[in-house]
């Protein structure tokens, strides 16, 4: 065969193969989920910030700061702490999906629920704005999740979806369900149910698609008109599976080392 020949049979199947490998991009994207790695905090915090910054509950949460900027940037100082708070248990509590495009921050029953109140001892977060009203704010939403989950799952063990954002630009391309099915997907195999409190009724047709039923409603306080609802996805099983009392245990990676370093 000629050297010609070849070279136009090698370029035919180069432009198979690349093709192929262009069709496979275009149609089915590959998403790719792992945990948040400590340099990328704060490109997750943003991720997260991006998401909830004009969420109705969050703003009462953080009192009435006029500056927007300052707001915000008090929305990311409190999102990496979530997430270092979060990775304190295990590594696998704060994910990312393709590049911090999209951020999920969860737990397993054995702590409590993770929320604003759990980073006010982070004095920058509200010592020098509203910080007596922010204190308070945060503590009554806390006591209301903490006693919500534990009367709707009668104390068995479950997993909790804290947070969970897709930056704006990169919505509708399936990373919110790909992050929140990754969790299902751990739940299920351990039979546990998977608690969501979510702020205003917005998305509730999204977790209701992914299995979740609403379980409750509440007002924040009694002269507030901000609704936050209470949802619960029981766990999926195979009919004929049977699980060991092994199998119903979550087995987690260990905290990332650098959350366990005094004032980090």
């Amino acid at each position: 065969m000629s050297t010609f020949a070849k070279k136009k049979i090698n370029e035919a199947s180069l432009d198979k193969r690349l093709s192929r490998k262009l069709t496979v991009d275009a149609h089915e994207p590959y998403i790719s989920i792992r945990s948040v790695i400590k340099k990328a905090d704060k490109e997750a915090a943003y991720t997260l910030c991006e998401a909830y910054q004009d969420d109705p509950v969050l703003n009462w949460l953080t009192g009435s700061i006029k500056d927007r900027a300052k707001r915000l940037e008090l929305y990311q100082d409190i999102f990496k702490s979530l997430i270092r708070a979060a990775v304190r248990k295990s590594r696998e509590f704060a994910v990312q999906v393709n590049g911090c495009k999209g951020v999920l921050i969860w737990s397993e029953s054995s702590g409590e629920p993770l929320t604003l109140a759990n980073v006010l001892g982070k004095r920058k977060l509200w010592s020098s704005i509203n910080g007596l009203s922010l204190m308070r704010a945060s503590f009554i939403h806390h006591r209301g999740l903490s006693k919500a989950r534990k009367r709707l799952l009668e104390g068995r063990r479950h997993i909790t979806i804290h947070y969970v954002g897709v930056l704006p630009a990169e919505r509708r391309h399936n990373l919110g369900n790909a992050l929140v099915r990754h969790v299902l997907n751990k739940a299920d195999d351990v039979q546990m149910p998977v608690f969501v409190e979510l702020w205003g009724p917005d998305h509730i047709s999204w977790f209701e698609r992914l299995g979740f039923s609403v379980e409750d409603r509440r007002y924040l306080t009694s002269d507030s008109e901000l609704p936050v609802f209470y949802l619960v996805r029981e766990p999926r099983a195979p009919p004929a599976t049977t699980l060991s009392s092994e199998s119903h245990t979550l087995h987690l990676e260990p905290p990332r080392e650098d959350t366990l370093i005094e004032g980090n």
